[in-house]
């Protein structure tokens, strides 16, 4: 993911002398090639998130488009207040990415975790949200960044899917099953083993999680039962705008959610181990639609 994230970077920066790249001592392995064309436009300002925004802000309304790239728990967290009011209140072209969301940095215990980020980050005005699954995604959603007005928030995690062209086809649909970032492998892999159970889910990805694509969303479910499927809290992420739309459009449509739970994780382990402990079994998840989907 970091090597499309840099390359879309690396087109971007090329047409356009007035974008800046900002790191909090991160980007090792990663923004060499940047730091070497574009040495005037590359700032790594060690771990200062906080001063780090406010910096950002202040090139952005010089007239700058600023990326600033740092680990998601850190550029979401701990600097809450400045992106809520440097960056959002003055609708300025910053994008933030955060690297390692969501259990990504499974070694290093809850203080790395993020798994709150969507859930703040859409509840402040101006603020976009994009959540990437795929390196073509990743490209994508810089690009889409670049050409939205005001503030981006991007998040990937270490879990990701190589290619979305996968997603599994039939001619009925019992159910829609909605993925959000690096969970799209295991919700294609969860539906592609129902479809051996006689279930058909139609997998749709969501890189842009707010603002929320109402339409397209009403298009896509019909009157289906939903489930919805994420590397984050199971409060305030795609499960919870989903089960919102349903309510604001005055739709009929059931919605289950699949996401962490909302709970601090006490321990470290393996990827697959905290996932299958705090809510995101694969099996269990499985479980639960063919019941739902039975009846």
């Amino acid at each position: 993911m970091n090597t499309a994230l840099v390359r879309e970077l690396e087109l971007l920066m090329e047409d356009n002398k007035k974008i800046v790249v900002l790191t909090a001592d991160m980007g090792y392995s990663v923004f060499e090639t940047i730091q070497k064309e574009y040495p005037s436009r590359f700032f790594n300002l060690g771990i200062t998130e906080q001063s780090s925004t406010s910096i950002a802000a202040g090139l952005a309304l010089m007239g700058y488009e600023v990326f600033f790239y740092a680990q998601a728990p850190f550029i979401t967290m701990r600097n809450y207040e400045q992106v809520r009011l440097d960056l959002a209140y003055n609708n300025v072209n910053v994008r933030l990415i955060g690297a390692n969301a969501g259990l990504s940095l499974n070694q290093l215990g809850v203080s790395h975790f993020a798994v709150e980020d969507v859930a703040l980050m859409r509840l402040l005005p101006n603020m976009n949200v994009f959540t990437p699954g795929t390196p073509d995604e990743m490209k994508w959603c810089i690009r889409e960044s670049h050409n939205t007005r005001g503030p981006t928030y991007l998040r990937f995690s270490k879990t990701f899917s190589e290619s979305s062209s996968v997603f599994p086809k039939h001619n009925r649909t019992d159910g829609i099953l909605l993925i959000s970032g690096g969970l799209l492998k295991m919700g294609i892999d969860i539906a592609s083993s129902l479809k051996k159970e006689g279930i058909f889910l139609s997998c749709y990805s969501y890189p842009v999680v707010w603002p929320f694509d109402y339409k397209q969303f009403a298009k896509q479910v019909g009157s289906l039962p939903i489930f919805t499927l994420e590397e984050h809290s199971i409060l305030g992420g795609l499960g919870t705008i989903v089960s919102e739309a349903v309510i604001d459009m005055n739709m009929k449509n059931r919605v289950t959610k699949f996401g962490l739970n909302n709970a601090f994780i006490h321990g470290a382990g393996s990827i697959d181990y905290l996932f299958k402990s705090n809510g995101l079994d694969p099996k269990h998840i499985q479980s639960v639609i063919q019941n739902q989907l039975k009846k």
